[in-house]
């Protein structure tokens, strides 16, 4: 069987490639199954110090796999609805879960269109590239009378707020490279045919940061909306007397001091 998602690990790096090209990469559960797999084995091996997370072919991803959700309710079956709920629970939003609290960073190299779920599980990732020919696209509401998903109404509100958000949600329209750089959606907008490379090149930037720190910094940001400033500070303070006495930090002082001695 061919796989749907394809690992390679260069130079600290893992590049995981969702590998159905001919289906604009659509999150068929298989897919998302098999992604979920290899993100695991990823971060669990010890060479890996970051993930890319792309598409194969033109697009990131076109969404949701709406050829196998008319398969389930074409069947008619009383529990069709239970089966798309399990589907949802068992393996979509896991995978948004396993990206945002990776344990190693998570670049998103979005090469092409992003579409539907895809769009949760692009902006779940630490950081994110758009090449300057894609487009991040909501078209649940607009076009299937469904809600976003896989943590898009999370991400979107807490990227944007609450008018971009329910905009982008509620009206269906594509929000280009450019526009979403604009609009702090992403990291950064790039080339198309840099947009790879680039992402290798923050991975491995990414890869030499203190692990620990990355994931504490990542874990207060994502706290901080629904916390006081007063709370925010003393979780701070207690992740800083951690890793101040950690080796990165002394390394990284004693090489401070050594160049100022010169």
């Amino acid at each position: 069987m061919t796989a749907l998602v394809r690992s390679a690990l260069q130079d600290g790096v893992t590049t995981l490639t969702l590998e159905r090209a001919e289906a604009l990469n659509a999150l068929s559960p298989p897919l998302m199954v098999e992604l979920a797999q290899a993100l695991q084995a990823a971060s669990a091996d010890a060479r890996t110090r970051a993930i890319v997370l792309t598409g194969a072919g033109r697009a990131f991803s076109a969404g949701g796999d709406i050829g196998w959700f008319g398969e389930v309710l074409a069947g008619g079956s009383p529990h069709a609805q239970a089966e798309i709920g399990r589907y949802m629970e068992d393996v979509g939003n896991p995978l948004t879960l396993a990206i945002a609290e990776c344990p190693v960073p998570v670049v998103a190299a979005v090469n092409g269109p992003c579409v539907g779920g895809a769009v949760g599980i692009a902006l779940a990732a630490d950081v994110v590239l758009a090449a300057r020919s894609a487009y991040f696209l909501v078209p649940q509401v607009s076009q299937l009378g469904a809600v976003p998903d896989l943590g898009a109404t999370w991400l979107l509100s807490r990227l944007l707020g609450r008018s971009r958000a329910l905009g982008i949600a509620l009206l269906g329209e594509r929000i280009d490279a450019a526009q979403a750089e604009q609009w702090g959606l992403v990291w950064r907008c790039i080339a198309d045919d840099a947009v790879q490379a680039e992402a290798q090149a923050l991975g491995q930037r990414l890869g030499r940061t203190s692990a620990a720190a990355l994931r504490d910094t990542r874990r207060l940001i994502d706290a901080a909306p629904a916390r006081s400033l007063e709370l925010q500070l003393a979780d701070e303070r207690t992740a800083q007397r951690q890793h101040v006495a950690g080796p990165f930090f002394h390394d990284a002082c004693a090489r401070f001091l050594a160049r100022a001695s010169h």
